[in-house]
């Protein structure tokens, strides 16, 4: 090359014949927009003005001439500088031709860089995956003269007319309608259910399919995708990104949720007509579950569903989340570090906030959805591979990106001013530190207040009350009667049972003078069942009496029991203390157990806060953990704080391993039963330690094959 003159231009290679331009939706500012498509890969670009003009000279092939053409056809200053990057994005998204070995090269090795082992495709796609089942194009156009009515305004009056309706009918037998769902306890009505929710999701995709079919857009497959092993219907109707109005993305993005809010009013309604069966019972299902769950979930706007598409047409910003999370990360960078990085795009300022604070959600929830999902996959299968998809589901979703990040951080640890920098890690230090210090001394658990002894009185027999034979605050002997019942039924019965065993001793002395020995032994026999039975409800009568287990005071007896009354089994009557010492009856987690013994001190407050708090002092604890609650009081059933769950026989057994503890409390037992909370002045730890050691008791625990 000659000295001084300038090099050859660079040739720009041309765009791929199979790429299309649509007319897209005006910009924020008002600026026309242009929709750029790539039918190979189903992906679709928005276009400025700008690369929109730079695309329309491309065949003149040189960067200057492009952005010489453009600048002087358009106010639009374009630079030589501003070609080459759009040739850049372009050559990025393989939206140009290969030509030359140079080019054909860099795309196989893109090929290769995107190629996946087994290994790795199972990894990332185990949780969801796709199956396409069918192209419904053809058929949906067969539907379209059917469908177009479906768009009237007359039948969203019908579909308005049907909810109200079946709303005002099924109103008027509440109660029957709402008895239809025990019916799908059973196995039928599970597998009725199924069936159900299918036919109402497919309802679902149809209408995504039928809506944009109508817009224009082709809708290239149907199918089936599995999410954490559950399948569910899908549509891909990606297609409409290239719609210019943002009504019609936004009416194919709803289409799904509108379909099946119709098909739930017009189910309402047909649920008054149709007779007791499984069509009834579909029908209930239709009107009163499907609807309010795909509301649940496809409104969501964190996971890519239906409503993650509205959210992204109606702010009018495809890739919503990689946009918001490329915000947030900048706006956190900024903020903890001072990169002084410009901001990946520019925003209004309230455009900006809205989106750091959808990003910060997004990743709360995910962060939830993505826990639940590793506990839900590692009781699903077997316990070895539960635990490599627990860590999978952790390390790749939780640990990889938040790794990530903090590697970025690290790599710009140098740019970062020191002052900010020990601020920074500042946060953390002190975090840190409050985790490892050991300043936790309370230990909190439900208790009881009440007498060192005492028994609750119960009605052991169902009866009528013949007398009332003690007051509250007397004191009674044990064994003394205090109420005495009777029971109509029970003396019949037992003056039956007499009568019989007199027949029977009768014919024992009139057989045992002659009789065969076989006869004899028969009737003594027959006599011996009689005099069982009798004993037996003798036994019953005397239930009847309710006496004091112990000598002491009768310190509740309910006012509401008078004769006359009739007393179910099991009726609460009173309550019987011995003395007047008091003892506070707690019960504390096993994890807090190692950190008190006798002669812990601590302190007893009642849930009533006018009562003031007592001082307590440790004095015994149980050996081995409470295996079932003999204080009903204490369950969260019945109000209390202690989680249980009740057992194959009713009894209360608490969900978390606890230890009974007694306290002993200076002043008089209490009247009645006082609930309340206990705190123990424990020994201090840290309370790393004690999540280390609640950890080391999951692991211990779920380490048995």
């Amino acid at each position: 090359m000659p000295a001084g003159a300038k090099p050859p231009a660079r040739r720009l290679p041309p765009l791929r014949e199979e790429l299309t331009l649509h007319p897209g939706p005006a910009g924020a500012d008002g600026a026309p927009t242009w929709t750029l498509q790539d039918p190979a890969s189903g992906r679709f670009f928005r276009l400025g003005w700008l690369e929109f003009e730079i695309l329309s000279r491309w065949s003149l092939g040189e960067p200057g001439r492009i952005a010489a053409a453009v600048a002087q056809a358009t106010p639009i200053p374009a630079t030589e500088g501003d070609v080459e990057a759009f040739a850049r994005f372009l050559s990025n998204a393989d939206l140009l031709q290969a030509r030359g070995d140079e080019a054909v090269g860099r795309l196989i090795a893109k090929a290769a860089a995107r190629r996946q082992g087994p290994a790795r495709w199972l990894l990332k796609n185990y949780l969801f995956f796709r199956v396409p089942l069918l192209r419904p194009d053809p058929w949906l156009d067969r539907m379209m003269p059917l469908a177009r009515h479906l768009y009237t305004r007359g039948f969203l009056l019908l579909v308005l007319a049907a909810a109200a309706a079946g709303l005002f009918l099924a109103t008027r037998q509440w109660d029957a309608f709402l008895g239809t769902f025990p019916h799908f306890l059973t196995l039928d009505g599970l597998v009725l259910a199924a069936v159900t929710l299918g036919g109402a999701k497919l309802v679902h995709e149809l209408g995504h399919a039928l809506t944009a079919r109508r817009l224009g857009c082709r809708v290239p497959t149907m199918g089936v995708a599995v999410m954490v092993l559950y399948p569910v219907l899908y549509t891909d109707v990606s297609e409409a990104w290239k719609l210019p109005s943002r009504r019609q993305r936004l009416a194919v993005g709803a289409a799904g949720v509108a379909a099946e809010l119709a098909l739930a009013a017009f189910a309402l309604l047909a649920w008054s007509f149709l007779p007791d069966g499984p069509l009834r019972s579909a029908c209930f299902l239709l009107a009163a579950t499907s609807w309010v769950l795909t509301v649940a979930v496809n409104v969501s706007p964190f996971m890519r569903f239906d409503g993650y598409y509205l959210l992204s047409d109606w702010l009018d910003m495809p890739n919503l989340h990689e946009r918001s999370f490329a915000l947030a990360r900048w706006w956190f960078r900024e903020r903890l570090l001072g990169a002084g990085d410009p901001p990946p795009e520019r925003l209004p300022p309230a455009r900006r906030r809205f989106l750091v604070a959808f990003a910060a959600a997004t990743w709360a929830y995910r962060l939830v959805l993505f826990l639940g999902i590793a506990l839900m996959v590692y009781h699903l299968f077997f316990k070895a591979l539960g635990i490599l998809l627990f860590a999978v589901e952790l390390g790749w979703f939780i640990v990889r990106p938040v790794a990530m990040e903090a590697k970025e951080w690290w790599r710009r640890r140098h740019a970062v001013a020191p002052r900010r920098g020990r601020l920074v890690l500042a946060g953390p230090g002190a975090l840190l530190l409050a985790l490892a210090v050991p300043w936790q001394a309370d230990v909190e658990a439900p208790a009881l207040l009440r007498a060192s002894r005492q028994s609750e009185l119960f009605a052991e027999a169902a009866g009528r009350v013949e007398a009332v034979l003690a007051a509250p605050g007397q004191e009674v002997a044990e064994g003394q009667p205090l109420l005495r019942l009777s029971s109509p039924d029970l003396d019949h019965a037992l003056a039956q049972a007499e009568r019989e065993v007199e027949i029977l001793r009768r014919q024992a002395v009139l057989q045992s003078g002659g009789a065969r020995a076989d006869r004899v032994r028969i009737a003594r026999q027959e006599l011996e069942a009689a005099l069982a039975e009798r004993q037996g409800l003798l036994a019953d009568k005397a239930r009847l009496t309710v006496a004091a287990p112990f000598a002491g005071r009768l310190a509740e007896l309910s006012d509401e029991i008078g004769p006359g009354d009739w007393l179910p089994a099991g009726e609460r009557l009173g309550m019987l203390v011995q003395g007047d010492a008091a003892l506070v009856e707690a019960y504390v987690a096993d994890t807090d157990l190692g950190r008190i013994a006798v002669g812990t001190p601590g302190r007893f407050q009642a849930d009533d806060p006018a009562l003031a708090s007592l001082d307590a002092t440790v004095v015994a604890i149980d050996d081995t953990g409470t295996r079932r609650l003999n204080e009903p009081a204490l369950s969260g059933t019945y109000g209390g704080t202690l989680a249980t769950r009740a057992d194959a026989d009713g009894a209360l057994v608490p969900v978390q391993g606890v230890y009974r503890v007694l306290l002993a409390v200076e002043g008089p037992a209490p009247a009645r039963l006082l609930r309340g909370q206990v705190h123990l002045d424990g020994a201090r730890e840290a309370p790393l330690a004690a999540l280390w050691r609640q950890a080391a008791a999951v692991l211990i625990r779920e380490s048995g094959f």
